[in-house]
């Protein structure tokens, strides 16, 4: 007799994205007319390329597609690899979350866009876009590249390992997930992702361990008592059963 499984609200392979580097679009930035903005040339202090890229992501809270508009415009001026990362941004918040992935996979490719940690983080972006648009190959794909630039990246680890869930890999996916927590030992999300993946292996005392610890780290964690919850159920389930079988 087949155990039953629970039903995790917070499912490994689940699409969400990792606070890493994307933007919260619920964190709307004061108005800002385009022609408010300094056209951009060669000779612009580095900062104000940073001042720009930061208004134009806040911009996409307001509307997405106008601030993609803008991101081409001032690519086109010379805004460099931060109006196309605006842009990918942007193409993402419409709904295109494959085409926006694609974009920062290929500028994480490139060598002189800046150092190795900067290239890995597009990597890391592009792989949680991927996620959402439910390609797991392509987001293990760009996590991987990432981390051959940044080994010790537990997001990244984070990432492909839920790339690996969507796969139904998860004996992968508890690997990685075990090297994430190798680097950052008490990163909840990895114990609770790791608590999922355990549950699903089977192995029901190491996956209650890894929930309960996360619960220690942070008794108000919704997702670690959800999955702690969900580990108990299996745990009382495969004990009916056991006593199915011997009766």
């Amino acid at each position: 007799m087949k155990t039953l499984r629970a039903k995790s609200i917070l499912a490994l392979a689940a699409p969400a994205l990792f606070v890493m580097g994307i933007p919260s679009y619920a964190q709307v930035a004061p108005p800002l007319e385009f022609d408010e903005i300094a056209v951009v040339t060669p000779h612009v202090d580095p900062l104000d390329f940073n001042v720009r890229h930061t208004a134009c992501v806040d911009s996409i809270s307001k509307d997405p597609e106008i601030a993609f508009e803008d991101a081409m415009v001032w690519k086109a001026q010379g805004g460099g690899f931060r109006a196309r990362h605006c842009a990918a941004l942007a193409l993402f918040a419409t709904g295109q979350s494959k085409m926006a992935a694609a974009q920062l996979e290929q500028m994480g490719s490139e060598v002189g866009i800046g150092t190795a940690e900067a290239r890995a983080q597009y990597y890391a972006q592009a792989a949680d876009f991927w996620l959402v648009g439910y390609d797991p190959q392509a987001s293990h794909r760009a996590a991987s590249s990432g981390l051959d630039l940044s080994k010790s990246n537990t997001q990244l680890r984070i990432i492909r390992a839920r790339a690996y869930a969507q796969m139904d890999r998860w004996d992968y996916a508890e690997t990685d997930l075990t090297s994430a927590l190798a680097f950052d030992p008490q990163n909840i999300s990895a114990l609770v992702y790791r608590a999922d993946a355990r549950r699903r292996l089977g192995r029901f005392e190491e996956a209650l361990s890894d929930a309960e610890r996360a619960l220690d780290l942070d008794i108000e964690s919704v997702e670690a008592a959800v999955v702690r919850g969900d580990i108990r159920e299996e745990i009382r389930l495969a004990a009916l059963e056991d006593q199915a079988v011997a009766e």
